[in-house]
């Protein structure tokens, strides 16, 4: 309901009939700081209008004015309710002698106690106008923060817990459309109104278990009804467990759902509970982002406590020091009336969304809890394993691969396949990979075990041993075929980039850690390392040829050859081609000569390779170095050389072996439908 358009009229502030006794400390904590969002705040007007009998609950948001309305069609207040009930902070609902704690028409639990609920109304808006009508008895007033923080006091010590009286400023615009029930109207807002209404439709949502027919209470934002449906994520449950009521299992979709098991909702104690726990196909499926919303997003990884009909604590899961997988993928509701009996004491913090954590009734609710989540955690993984199987066996190479297991390996795989889906994968082609590799290193632990097997026979037959030694080939021939295949597109890209921009400092460091990438032969092994040690240290003592070279950016190591040993030097791409790099050479021949001939094992004329950049300079060097016995090679030609070896290999073995035969139909085979 939109806002009247006269201007409003006030009345002189000596004859205003109502009071509000307060200090700036439940001010400060109790109104201002309650709560840092709209929709807690929300939260609050709507529970005062379920326990005003109230059928219908509008809220307008006017975002451009800055603007948010109220409206219910409860019994509303007269001047005795506004002074004694809604002005009286900390009123105790409860008891109230002359009220029950059920509503007169509905018969409703109320949900209010504390009487504090309605400050909360201060922490978004600097300005709230209050108008409602009982019996005709028509009352409407406008209380103010600045107002309220100049009549109640300072912050000095001792005044801020003073308790003071605050009169607000009575209104005489009261709408003529509003025949029962409040209004309320928050101006002035401090918290910018930026949710979009179907984000707030939902979180609205996600506050209250009573927004149904059932229970004759509507509740609409910008004329929208909000519903159960609304809470957006009963539809994204893969398995679900209720408790003592089966009725959510209506709200799901039952394409996505895929289990659903009922369990007690008993307590050790014999308290009742019900609700449900959820939990959805991938972790993603419970993080909401709204658009237009800058970073805004809500995490919807929570078990949420309700107390009658109203979020009481947004997450259970906070009070349990479970890291489990499972854990990731949970969502709920958990109602535990029972936490607040009217004859029992308030177990709600002062900040309404929270408990006491120290009372044995929420002690006993997470003992219950805690059962119910160990159960949930092993049947999750049984259903988890079964439908990662089932996933994996729509890929028909994987399906045959695992018929043709022994029963007690099909269940290993089983628990493998599993585990791969519990893992967060961004598309169908990655969790491909991840089954491919699964099978993979499925076939090393067997072949290992059968390994062990063979060391146990005293006797081992030759068709034994000679099935071994297949295997092993096998899986060998396997693993390096899909190394080649990654090394293939390695090499090929940094083949790319060099043609495109040349070697700049960042891929030069990568070929000096990976020399692999120039030529495989040149993989680091321990021998060559002690020769490459042996050779820098002699540099280091005889001349000055290392620190130069340091200057120079560039880098040597020793390598072994079909014929011997050879220095490579991986030439610096800003280092400038110079004629004193010939003395370089002979230093280096020299000192490896030495090397190897205390090593035993001489060599007459060791090779020096020289691998240069892509630059004129270097070409007019080549010729020099050539001369003087230097084999000089380009990284882009090395790189494609790399890249062109391994694409042979990888085209020239694709069907070696069975087991690289099987990862081929992987990769490359049909998805059953």
């Amino acid at each position: 309901m939109s806002q009247p358009d006269q201007p409003t009229e006030v009345v002189d502030e000596e004859e205003t009939p109502y009071e509000m006794s307060l200090s700036l400390n439940v001010l400060n904590h109790l109104g201002l700081n309650l709560y840092s969002n709209v929709p807690a705040v929300l939260s609050e007007a709507v529970a005062n209008a379920w326990d005003a009998d109230a059928e219908n609950v509008s809220v307008d948001i006017d975002a451009d004015e800055g603007r948010v309305t109220i409206v219910d069609d409860g019994h509303g207040m007269d001047a005795h309710d506004v002074n004694n009930r809604y002005l009286h902070v900390g009123y105790q609902r409860r008891q109230d002698e002359e009220r029950p704690n059920r509503t007169p028409e509905h018969n409703r639990p109320v949900m209010g106690r504390k009487g504090i609920g309605k400050l909360s109304l201060l922490s978004i808006a600097e300005t709230v106008k209050v108008y409602t009508i009982k019996d005709g008895d028509e009352n409407a007033f406008r209380m103010d923060v600045g107002e309220i923080e100049d009549a109640i006091g300072s912050e000095e010590v001792g005044a801020a817990s003073e308790k003071r009286t605050y009169t607000p400023t009575v209104l005489n615009d009261f709408p003529d459309d509003l025949n029962s029930g409040t209004k309320i109207v928050l101006e002035d807002l401090t918290k910018r109104v930026h949710t979009t209404e179907s984000a707030l439709r939902k979180r609205l949502a996600r506050r209250f278990s009573i927004l149904d027919s059932e229970f004759n209470f509507s509740v609409s934002i910008n004329g929208e009804e909000v519903t159960a449906t609304d809470r957006d994520y009963f539809h994204k449950l893969q398995f679900l467990w209720t408790f003592e009521d089966d009725e959510y299992v209506e709200h799901c979709r039952e394409s996505r759902l895929e289990g659903h098991e009922p369990r007690s909702g008993e307590t050790e104690d014999g308290h009742r509970i019900h609700g449900w726990i959820g939990t959805v196909e991938k972790p993603n499926d419970l993080v909401e982002d709204y658009p237009g919303e800058g970073a805004s997003s809500d995490d919807l990884n929570k078990v949420s406590l309700m107390i009658r009909g109203r979020m009481a604590k947004p997450d259970l899961l906070e009070s349990f020091n479970d890291s489990r997988m499972f854990t990731k993928y949970l969502v709920g509701e958990i109602h535990a009336d029972f936490l607040d009996d009217d004859d029992a004491e308030d177990i709600a913090t002062s900040n309404r969304e929270d408990v006491v954590k120290e009372d044995p009734r929420y002690q006993d609710l997470l003992s219950w809890l805690r059962v119910e989540l160990n159960h949930i955690a092993g049947r999750w993984n049984d259903l988890r394993n079964q439908q990662g199987s089932q996933e994996a066996r729509q890929i028909s190479a994987i399906d045959m691969w695992y018929q043709s297991l022994e029963p007690n390996n099909r269940e290993r795989a089983k628990k493998l396949f599993g585990k791969i889906n519990q893992m967060t994968v961004d598309d169908e082609d990655e969790r491909r990979e991840l089954f491919k590799h699964g099978v993979l290193a499925f076939e090393n632990l067997k072949y290992e075990e059968n390994l062990r097997d063979l060391e146990t026979l005293d006797d081992a037959s030759d068709r034994t041993v000679r099935r071994v030694l297949s295997d092993l080939d096998d899986i060998e021939s396997s693993q390096y075929h899909q190394m080649a295949k990654h090394r293939k597109h390695v090499a090929g890209e940094f083949a790319r980039r060099t043609r495109q921009q040349g070697v700049d400092e960042e891929l030069y460091g990568h070929l000096v850690d990976h020399p692999w990438l120039l030529d495989p032969s040149w993989e680091r092994a321990p021998i060559d390392d002690d020769v490459r040690d042996a050779v820098e240290k002699r540099l280091e003592e005889g001349t000055p040829v290392a620190a130069e070279e340091d200057e120079r950016g560039a880098h040597f190591r020793c390598v072994r050859t079909a014929t011997g040993y050879a220095l490579v030097s991986l030439r610096h791409p800003t280092e400038p081609a110079q004629n004193e790099l010939l003395e370089v050479v002979d230093v280096y021949r020299v000192a490896l000569k030495t090397v190897l001939k205390e090593a035993d094992r001489p060599e007459r004329d060791p090779t020096v390779v020289f691998v240069v950049p892509e630059m004129d300079t270097w070409d007019d060097l080549e010729g020099l170095l050539s001369r003087n016995g230097v084999v000089v090679r380009r990284y882009s030609d090395l790189l494609e050389q790399t890249a062109s070896m391994y694409d042979q290999h990888v085209e020239r073995d694709r069907d070696a072996g069975r087991v690289s035969r099987l990862i081929n139909d992987i990769e490359t085979g049909d998805v059953f439908n």
